[in-house]
């Protein structure tokens, strides 16, 4: 006699008990936590979301990130502040600045303490000093485009604000169209348009990279209150990013398919190129260092008094990557 419904569940467990076997009780898997995350900046930002995400990280660790680009690191961090998003990701400068003028956002994990940008010039320049009187673009004024811009002006031993003009142009695409446009005549560039930039007859004229100096390049950033109810969310979020770095460094393969995604190209030698750069300058171990915060500190000073006697602690908050450090997540 074959029973159904109920009647046939109800039997099913009288047999399972008889035998002495455990009830089966049918469970609802764990559903994702939401996470609203906002993201500036193209390339190297763009894929090591895209690495984590086509990897199935975030669902893995129980994240259900909601990632949405704005396009400029400024904007971002207003509205990490305004409550908009949960997590920013973007340069450790955004934070910093934020922080000093009063409102509660730290970093919480900084996944490159080196830059990764070039300063690109129009064919006729070849030195940063003849970056006198010239046209400059940033995405927008105070951001991290902006930041950077002014240390390699300064460097050249000129005045960002007498001896430049500098423009708001948008993200690094709007950027490179500006100066295949010859609007601007030169422009901070996120190191994946080097391929395409070259082949255009550009020079250039310094590759930050190479500085060695340490910044908070990439780093997420959150409001305390947002980490303290958050806080399982955001230690499972950050483990997400360390491993899909682990990914990115390790799988070539894997690499390319999530650069190709995020930046939509064919390009071998973009590909190569970006794959070969995300390798170097990210890491799994995602701290921000007291040098990276202390370049920024003393780059504000000029404009935040309060800068000169701020603190590596005042910026920053760890206690996710310590767990997920003694957990062994980063080994």
């Amino acid at each position: 006699m074959k029973h159904t419904g109920w009647i046939g569940f109800l039997m099913s467990q009288a047999v399972v008990a008889a035998l002495g076997l455990a009830p089966f009780h049918p469970v609802q898997a764990q559903q994702p936590e939401k996470l609203s995350v906002g993201y500036s900046g193209t390339g190297i930002t763009q894929y090591t979301l895209e690495i984590a995400k086509r990897q199935g990280l975030f669902r893995k660790n129980g994240v259900d990130p909601e990632i949405v680009y704005v396009g400029s690191g400024t904007i971002l961090s207003q509205g990490l502040i305004a409550g908009s998003f949960d997590v920013a990701f973007s340069q450790g400068s955004e934070a910093i600045a934020a922080k000093l003028r009063g409102f509660d956002q730290r970093i919480v994990a900084t996944v490159a303490n080196h830059f990764n940008h070039v300063f690109l010039s129009h064919p006729s320049i070849t030195s940063l000093k003849q970056l006198k009187g010239k046209k400059v673009a940033v995405s927008r004024f105070g951001s991290g485009s902006h930041f950077m811009t002014d240390l390699v002006v300064k460097d050249a031993g000129l005045d960002p604000k007498k001896d430049v003009s500098v423009l708001q142009v948008g993200n690094s695409s709007s950027r490179m169209a500006a100066i295949m446009a010859q609007s601007v005549d030169a422009t901070i560039m996120a190191a994946d348009f080097v391929p395409l930039a070259k082949k255009q007859g550009f020079n250039i004229l310094i590759d930050l990279a190479d500085t060695k100096m340490e910044y908070p390049f990439l780093s997420f950033h959150m409001m305390t209150p947002v980490i303290d109810r958050n806080f399982k969310l955001a230690k499972a979020f950050l483990k997400s990013i360390s491993e899909g770095i682990r990914v990115l460094k390790t799988d070539r393969n894997a690499a390319k398919a999530a650069i190709q995604a995020a930046l939509k190209t064919n390009d071998a030698e973009t590909l190569e190129y970006a794959a070969v750069r995300a390798a170097k300058v990210l890491e799994v171990r995602p701290f921000p260092t007291v040098a990276g915060v202390q370049t920024v500190l003393e780059e504000l000073s000029e404009r935040e008094p309060k800068a000169r006697t701020a603190k590596f602690e005042d910026f920053v908050d760890l206690r996710a990557l310590k767990e997920l450090e003694k957990e062994g997540v980063f080994k």
